[in-house]
This record gives C-alpha cells, sequence and structure tokens, in this order.
C-alpha cells in the first residue's frame, strides 16, 4: 500500500486548478534536466557514441485522465503552426511490445519550437521531448517505479 503522506505527494491536479492557488503552483514538479552522467551512460549504451541521437536532455510530461484526452493535446501540438515534430514514439500503439519498457506507455514526442523570439535567440533548432502519459502510468512513475524502472534499464544496458 502507499501511505497517505506519499499519496499527497504525488496528487495530480489540472492546471488550471492550480493556475488559480498559489500553493498548488508550488507544488508543481517541473522536471530537471537529464542529468549529465545519464546523458553520457545513454549515448554510450543505446546510441553508440552518437551523441546527437540523444533528444531528451529536455523533457516534460504531461498527464491525463483519458486517451481521448491525450489524443486531443497530440492533435493539438500538430496544428500548433510553431511546433515541429521531429519524431513520435506511440508506446500506447497495441503492437508496441511494453515487455522492452518494464510495462511501462506513452506517447513521446520529440520537436522544436520556431518563433520570432526562438530564432533571435537561436533555440529554434534546440529539441527537446514532451512525454503524454495517461494518469495511470504516471503513477507508476514515482519514485519507487523509477527505481525498478532503472534496474530493468541497467540489466537491458541501456
Amino acid at each position: 500500500g502507499t501511505s497517505a503522506e506519499e499519496r499527497l505527494k504525488y496528487k495530480y491536479i489540472l492546471y488550471e486548478a492550480a493556475r488559480a492557488d498559489a500553493s498548488l503552483m508550488a507544488r508543481i514538479k517541473w522536471v530537471k534536466l537529464k542529468r549529465s552522467n545519464r546523458a553520457v551512460e545513454k549515448v554510450l549504451r543505446s546510441y553508440s557514441g552518437t551523441v546527437d541521437r540523444l533528444l531528451d536532455i529536455c523533457r516534460h510530461c504531461i498527464i491525463f485522465d483519458t486517451v481521448a484526452d491525450l489524443t486531443a493535446c497530440l492533435r493539438a501540438i500538430q496544428r500548433d503552426p510553431h511546433v515541429i515534430i521531429l519524431r513520435v514514439k506511440n508506446r500506447l500503439d497495441p503492437a508496441y511490445d511494453s515487455r522492452v519498457s518494464a510495462g511501462y506507455r506513452d506517447v513521446a514526442l520529440n520537436l522544436r519550437i520556431v518563433t520570432p523570439e526562438t530564432t533571435q535567440f537561436g533555440f529554434d533548432t534546440h529539441v527537446c521531448e514532451v512525454q503524454l502519459i495517461l494518469l495511470q502510468f504516471a503513477q507508476r512513475k514515482s519514485a519507487e517505479g523509477h527505481k525498478l524502472y532503472v534496474k530493468f534499464r541497467n540489466i537491458r544496458a541501456e
């Protein structure tokens, strides 16, 4: 079972609701850049030393209650004229073998944002990753769930 404290720690709320409450905004967990030691490890293990294949140094996730909500978000991102999608990993596809990800599933987008501002500052070529995740999978990404995934990834040498 999960303790009451841990359930509170991983409470998921709508961003719109959080924006109206400063105490909730303070609890939002913004993802940090991938640690340098993990980036080097991934380049060596997964990409045979080819650094330009590493596309998830800057990443974030958006969590959804339903596949319909996730799909609507994906469509909105696809329609945004300032977003250039470079790659889609659809780990929700029924054909995806979730054994290779320890049962984890999401839709991961590698994208660039091209606006006058990003171009002016030279960020228009920067690739980031956005993970679209169903709530049931996000809950498994808790600290304990991530530790299990790291063990699984290390066994597979990824």
